[in-house]
């Protein structure tokens, strides 16, 4: 197959988007579709290679795999060292320990089942991996490890019994796409069944232009070349994170990937266009291009405490150009000559390399992020994430999986009197202190926790419908259950009200994309639609007022607990990152209660329209933590002590100094008289 410029331009146009989108530039908000672009391209070029190979009968598996060798593993290796580096001098224990095991997958070319189980490509701490990108390189080598053997199979049928296979392969991958992008979105998203179809695009090209130029009048390679050039552009404008992908919309990308590549030609003005050098160049180098931004952007989130500017962002892309283009140069042409490096020396040496970094990787994962490589003290705030009761978090209900009710975990099962702990992972912090202080009064504990879903019944998540059946079944369970006697409900109400994530307003944003997760109202099992925001908080108003009147009416005290204050920095995370660059605090970190207020007025105004009753109890934890130490700021640190494991989970002390008042002003009004503790 002759040199053909505007492939290579074609990867441009596929690296470049990719880029915009990790930057975050919303005019790129469908630049993820550069990767499907990479895929087609890939489709095309190896079947050219194997199947002219296998047509002239020298076709040898060892030979491939050099090249594939030859082509992915000394850049991958160069940005893999470089990025635990910088890992090693930066990256918090928990952050080195998730490093480390992606790269076992890396090495091992599994990475894309890694991410998937996990963590999301879109989400928050996904953007924080340096190996996130490589899951594609997976999907490449797994699909590879086996076409080769079936075109060795099948390569010697008639052209058209070949194409035929390879369509229908293409048409049943699309199919799983389609059916599980709106059922399994992160195994589809990450997994080779529902990516083969895109290497397949470029394969049906390959086989139906094999050893034959297709050949149009020059109008309609002009229209069918800048039509692909059009579907690629308007995929990278108009598609986002809500697109099902892959699936039939992913075609666009596809559709337009493959008409440039059948209709883009030296001798017309697309073919020109895609084969200008500059644009040639950037293709040339897009490998490395890829390989290198997502490093960088990693690190340098890593590295600043507040927000990256456009501006930043903008340097940071032209930056991994720049690295692209010297291991490029002096990292993947090199090793691609066999006058270089003899093929033994390529697999010895790959072997080598990779079984130091599965070694290093392991002790990693094995030493949970080797602590011992930072100062004391850096360790011991670092260590604040685990200052939890980790046990209670193993009872927690998540999407993937549901406990339940009736295995949900019990605390001092020796008592008769139980108190339930219902609510989303807010919860799970009280449960240790709820555990000591029950038992202390002869009580037992029964934790209803699921993730992000709060204590209400009859709502649900906007995309978790099986929150909604959990919080019924947690009702019933508590009115069936003669022995409970009290409840404690407490959730993240402004997550789900406001429906986007918190913003401190000084540089503490939790995440930089708004989760889109919204508390709505559920009616016979079926999602209620509500028209306008005041109306859907409206809605789940009442139905707080209904749950608490439901647990009053059959005799359930209830301690109904108003927002724990966020914080929008990962606190531990924040302080330890000060002391690892040497930054000195003058004072603690706190955040402004004016913003507080403003972001939870919503949740108070639903909260307080519960009735007062002699069974009910309302606790505001904002009159411990806000304006009060420090006039017009929540604190975030009593002393020496962090209150918090995290950017809004209450550590261990953070809990108990909660709990503690809770139990106080339940002995206030009474509802500790100490009866006689009654044994099972």
């Amino acid at each position: 197959m002759s040199y053909r410029p505007e492939v290579d331009g074609l990867r441009a146009l596929a690296v470049i988007p990719v880029i915009l989108f990790h930057a975050g530039f919303e005019f790129a908000s469908g630049g993820y579709i550069g990767v499907d672009i990479f895929f087609v391209i890939s489709g095309y070029l190896i079947t050219n290679i194997i199947y002219n190979e296998i047509y002239q009968k020298k076709f040898s598996l060892v030979t491939f795999y050099e090249r594939r060798a030859r082509r992915i593993l000394p850049a991958l290796f160069l940005v893999s060292l470089v990025s635990l580096m910088f890992a090693w001098l930066w990256m918090l224990p928990k952050e080195f320990e998730a490093i480390s095991a992606s790269l076992i997958a890396v090495n091992l070319f599994v990475s894309n089942i890694y991410f998937f189980l996990n963590t999301g490509y879109f989400a928050g701490a996904a953007e924080m991996n340096p190996f996130l990108h490589t899951w594609s390189l997976a999907v490449e080598e797994q699909f590879y490890l086996f076409f080769p053997l079936v075109m060795m199979l099948l390569g010697a049928l008639k052209k058209y019994y070949l194409l035929f296979l390879v369509i229908l392969a293409f048409a049943i991958s699309l199919s799983i796409a389609e059916w599980a992008s709106v059922r399994y979105h992160s195994a589809n998203f990450y997994l080779l069944p529902s990516r083969v179809w895109e290497l397949m695009a470029g394969a049906i090209i390959a086989i139906v232009s094999y050893r034959r130029e297709l050949k149009f009048s020059m109008p309609l390679h002009n229209l069918g070349a800048f039509t692909g050039l059009g579907l690629i552009l308007l995929s990278i404008v108009s598609f986002d994170e809500e697109t099902p992908f892959p699936g039939l919309w992913t075609t666009i990308p596809i559709l337009g990937a493959s008409l440039v590549i059948v209709f883009a030609r030296r001798d017309n003005m697309a073919g020109r266009l895609l084969g200008l050098r500059p644009i040639v160049g950037i293709g040339l180098i897009s490998y490395s291009a890829y390989l290198w931004h997502q490093p960088i952007f990693v690190f340098a989130r890593e590295r600043s405490f507040n927000e990256l500017s456009s501006v930043d962002y903008w340097l940071l892309s032209l930056l991994a150009l720049v690295l692209a283009y010297f291991s490029w140069r002096w990292v993947e042409q090199p090793f691609r000559h066999k006058k270089n490096f003899t093929r033994a020396q390529i697999f010895t040496g790959a072997l080598a390399v990779s079984i130091f970094m599965l070694s290093f990787g392991a002790y990693g994962v094995y030493t949970k992020g080797i602590p011992g490589r930072l100062d004391d003290t850096v360790a011991q705030i670092a260590d604040v994430r685990n200052d939890r009761h980790l046990h209670a978090e193993g009872c927690q209900s998540t999407p993937s999986h549901v406990i339940p009710i009736e295995e949900s975990c019990e605390y001092n099962t020796e008592y008769a009197e139980k108190i339930v702990i219902w609510g989303d992972s807010q919860a799970t912090p009280l449960v240790g202190p709820v555990i000591k202080k029950a038992s202390a009064l002869g009580m037992g504990v029964k934790q209803f926790v699921y993730t992000n879903c709060l204590p209400i019944a009859g709502y649900t998540r906007s995309d978790r419908p099986a929150c909604g059946n959990f919080n019924q079944k947690v009702l019933n369970s508590i009115i069936e259950n003669g022995n409970v006697k009290t409840v404690f409900m407490i959730g993240r109400y402004p997550l789900q009200l406001e429906g986007k994530s918190f913003n401190n307003q000084e540089g503490g944003i939790e995440e930089e994309e708004e989760p889109r997760i919204y508390a709505v109202p559920v009616k016979n099992g079926q999602t209620v639609k509500t028209s306008s925001m005041p109306n859907r908080k409206e809605s789940i108003g009442k139905l707080i007022q209904e749950t608490v009147r439901t647990l009053v009416g059959n005799g359930v005290r209830v301690v109904l607990i108003y927002p724990v204050p966020e914080v929008g920095w990962d606190l531990p995370s924040r302080l330890a990152k000060e002391k690892i660059y040497g930054i000195e605090r003058n004072s603690f970190l706190s955040t402004s209660y004016t913003v507080f207020q403003e972001r939870t007025q919503s949740s108070y105004r639903l909260l307080n329209q519960v009735e007062e009753h002699r069974r009910v109890l309302k606790i505001k934890p904002a009159s411990l933590l806000c304006d009060t130490l420090l006039p017009g700021r929540c604190i975030t640190q009593l002393k020496k002590e962090l209150i918090y494991y995290d950017s809004n989970h209450l550590s261990r002390f953070g809990a108990t100094l909660l709990v503690d008042h809770i139990f106080n002003e339940m002995k206030d009004l009474g509802w500790l008289k100490n009866d006689k503790v009654v044994k099972k």
